[in-house]
């Protein structure tokens, strides 16, 4: 092979695998070093490679000490041969000597090529490493190549990555060749490559879906608060405008629903309600239940719980199915919900109409300190009841006794 041909190869080879030339120089340095040794059978001294892409040359040097008789001429060259070069060269000294690698034996050569080809793999997995590392917390596109019992095997164009059952869609139908958006959860380096551990679970995948589609997330007008999920089932986004003349919800809506229906796309089947941010704490709970309309919201702060009142038509959505709606609004606003329909509030407030000394004004009274029903009064206790105006403690002490007689 002559030089021209070594650099072609050397050019064709880094731009298929994607290699610079210092990269593919350090692999045909190894290799060259393999192939000294195999040859001379010792390693070759300060062996160093000259690439002079411009004259096409390929220039290998080593070190040789000067010796009077030549046991092995890989590492030692004779006192007269090195007064060619250097008449003042005398026993002992080392000398800088040019050999050709393209005059390697057949074995030689063969074993300079395995290594380098090693090289060329491994410093691909260390590339392809440092790429997707660097991408962890992003959005990537992939097809679906292969499913098993606990996994999908994704693939990426340069490698493949692993979609595990607990980041899969609870409902969705993954199918051959299906083009699907996943998130880059974690990369971690193994001795067979990167491994790639994708999300379609994660509540940053569902950021990243709306940084995609609405253009105010991206830019940042439009900021995501907070994001709770029940993959596969319901997902809530709290969302605050960073400008008055640009509404948040509206924003990631969409006109006519175009942006939230390209993010239910990819999600198959999971709802997602979209949460306006309020600093006020009984605005936010309220809003956290939508769909559902709260009609009033009683916060305890001291137990940080609220008591959420709503009409009965609206108690099952305020709920939701499996009670989705009520946790993820328990988990966004940090505060425990207990909501109670209009009518349920009338039917476990009613033993108190039949007691005497409670009227009108004393049922109000108690309503408004949030003693809805016969719990909230057996919570409240005797003591609680004594601060409701028109309450004193014979009557406080007869309305927490027959409380506590329902509840029992």
């Amino acid at each position: 092979m002559q030089s021209s041909e070594f650099f072609f190869l050397l050019e064709r080879v880094g731009r298929e695998r994607g290699l610079s030339s210092e990269i593919l120089l350090e692999s045909v340095k190894e290799a060259l070093t393999s192939a000294y040794k195999k040859k001379y059978d010792e390693s070759p001294q300060n062996l160093r490679v000259i690439l002079d892409e411009e004259k096409g040359k390929v220039q290998v040097l080593v070190d040789k000490e000067v010796v009077e008789k030549v046991t092995n001429s890989g590492i030692e060259i004779s006192l007269e041969e090195a007064r060619e070069i250097n008449n003042k060269i005398k026993l002992g000294d080392q000398v800088k000597i040019e050999v050709n690698p393209f005059q390697f034996s057949r074995i030689a050569a063969s074993t300079g090529k395995y290594v380098m080809m090693q090289q060329i793999v491994e410093m691909e997995k260390d590339l392809l490493y440092e790429e997707f590392k660097k991408r962890e917390g992003e959005i990537i596109s992939g097809t679906v190549r292969y499913k098993a019992d606990h996994f999908i095997l994704i693939d990426l164009g340069k490698t493949e990555g692993i979609l595990p059952v607990r980041e899969q869609l609870l409902n969705r139908e993954y199918r051959q060749g299906e083009r699907v958006r996943t998130y880059i959860l974690r990369v971690t380096r193994e001795p067979k490559g990167p491994r790639i551990i994708l999300s379609q679970t994660h509540p940053i995948f569902l950021k990243r879906l709306f940084e995609l589609e609405v253009p105010e997330v991206e830019e940042g007008i439009v900021k995501i608060i907070q994001i709770k999920r029940d993959a596969g089932r319901r997902a809530k986004v709290v969302v605050e405008s960073g400008q008055k003349k640009v509404d948040a919800v509206g924003a990631c809506v969409g006109l006519r629903g175009s942006r939230i229906k390209a993010i239910l796309r990819e999600l198959e089947g999971e709802r997602v309600d979209i949460i306006r941010y309020s600093e006020e704490t009984s605005v936010f709970i309220k809003n956290s239940l939508k769909p559902a309309e709260v009609k009033q919201v009683k916060l305890d702060e001291a137990n940080k719980e609220a008591k959420v009142i709503v009409a009965d038509d609206q108690l099952s959505l305020a709920i939701g199915s499996h009670g989705e709606n009520v946790k993820l609004a328990a988990k966004l606003t940090g505060w425990q919900i207990d909501i109670r329909s209009l009518g349920q509030i009338e039917e476990e407030s009613a033993f108190l109409r039949e007691l005497s000394g409670v009227g009108e004004k004393i049922l109000i009274g108690l309503k408004q300190a949030g003693f809805l029903t016969h719990k909230d009064i057996i919570r409240g206790g005797i003591e609680g009841l004594c601060k409701v105006s028109g309450i004193g403690p014979k009557l406080a002490e007869k309305i927490f006794n027959r409380a506590k007689e329902i509840s029992q």
